[in-house]
């Protein structure tokens, strides 16, 4: 993997920017007096991207092993933080519901490629990633010779919906950078003939059977709208109704491998595993851990080995990774984990190879999008530090073309 300024002059990175904000609802385009999208790509070789797309592949797919087990227990719903509300609508689901998800991969200093997690529930980044690779090939792809983008995350999403005319749109209505990727999944789906309806999740209901947004029937709901907040709200019952009979993009199972404590379950619960899948993990996967494996003063004297991550939570606002913070401030987030091990769980530190790029030394995440366990895309970031998180740059990855 190598890192490479856009071959653009000023004016013409600022057009491009400009396509992905009025084409692509990517509205966001500056963030804290910076562009959220950095003016570099990461660059793959052909085999680094074969190897990415089989990997995250493979590893989605012994994941669904572990979740299937996962579902059918309650006990494991519990240990790994699903709501109680929700566990029957996680236990009982549609089997129809597509899936939509994306891992983040990370290059280590001693050149390995290691899964940090996989987001299962409402990840983000459509706009950065088809917008980036249309606008840029589009209008400047002779500037980027022997190189180009690999999947096709649109055609992936439309083509796992086609079979419903009528979907509805769920969002955090209080959040426009939550809108701008429905808005733009929504355009999608009604230039493939599709009708759709935008709404809360408050404007889902059931009745007699059939589910509605607002008053529009829906076949099918594409849920962009954390798992983990439905069971607080005033239709929580609608939902969970909702959640048998109606394709939901995506499932509310999908809350149970997005939790962080999910990770760890299958060592802590010795939930069988085939040789593939413990293989992948193993290879792939660093090792998480509950909490009450473990003791408090040996996580606190060892802040370079763990990493803490809330069961849930977006864009690294529950990740503290010991090397990175102040003696006391990782007295405290250890204190605040251990005061509630259910909800936390402890993995193990790696070390991210850092790399140059026009901003100076970064570090970057390969993010690989998945609709129902098949490639569809990358949506890559760069920060100055290891922790990717809301203030990261967007990248685009672009792949050598032999």
């Amino acid at each position: 993997m190598r890192t490479m300024a856009w071959p653009m002059e000023p004016d013409e990175i600022m057009g491009a920017l400009r396509a992905i904000q009025f084409k692509h609802f990517k509205w966001d385009i500056f963030h804290r007096g910076d562009t959220s999208i950095l003016p570099e790509a990461l660059v793959l070789t052909g085999e680094e991207h074969e190897l990415l797309v089989d990997v995250a592949e493979g590893v989605w797919g012994a994941l669904r092993e572990v979740e299937e087990v996962v579902r059918g227990d309650e006990s494991l719903l519990d240990a790994v933080a699903v709501p109680e509300p929700l566990r029957a609508a996680a236990t009982n689901q549609c089997e129809k519901s597509p899936r939509v998800t994306r891992c983040d991969f990370h290059l280590t200093e001693d050149d390995r490629w290691v899964i940090s997690e996989f987001n299962d529930d409402v990840p983000s980044g459509f706009a950065e990633c088809t917008g980036l690779a249309e606008v840029l090939m589009t209008h400047w792809s002779n500037r980027f010779p022997g190189l180009g983008f690999k999947g096709d995350l649109r055609g992936a999403i439309t083509d796992s919906l086609a079979d419903y005319s009528s979907v509805g749109f769920i969002h955090a209505t209080g959040h426009s950078e939550d809108l701008q990727h429905v808005a733009l999944v929504k355009e999608w789906l009604e230039e493939a003939g599709h009708t759709t309806e935008l709404g809360s999740p408050a404007n889902l209901r059931v009745d007699d059977g059939e589910a509605f947004v607002f008053d529009t029937p829906v076949d099918a709901i594409f849920r962009y709208y954390p798992g983990e907040w439905i069971g607080d709200l005033p239709n929580v019952d609608d939902w969970i109704a909702a959640s048998q009979f109606l394709p939901i993009m995506n499932p509310v199972s999908a809350l149970a491998s997005q939790s962080k404590r999910f990770y760890a379950c299958w060592n802590e619960h010795d939930i069988a595993l085939s040789e593939s899948a413990r293989s992948l993990f193993d290879e792939y996967l660093p090792a998480s851990v509950y909490l009450s494996t473990l003791d408090a003063e040996e996580v606190l004297a060892n802040p370079k080995r763990w990493v803490l991550k809330g069961a849930f939570g977006r864009m690294g606002k529950t990740v503290r990774i010991g090397p990175l913070m102040p003696k006391e401030k990782w007295k405290k987030a250890v204190k605040e984990a251990f005061d509630a091990p259910h909800i936390v769980v402890a993995q193990k530190r790696f070390d991210t190879a850092p790399l140059w790029t026009s901003r100076g030394l970064g570090y970057a995440t390969i993010g690989v999008y998945l609709v129902d366990g098949r490639f569809a895309g990358y949506f890559s970031r760069i920060d100055k530090g290891p922790l990717i998180d809301y203030d990261s740059w967007h990248v685009p990855t672009l792949v050598e073309i032999s």
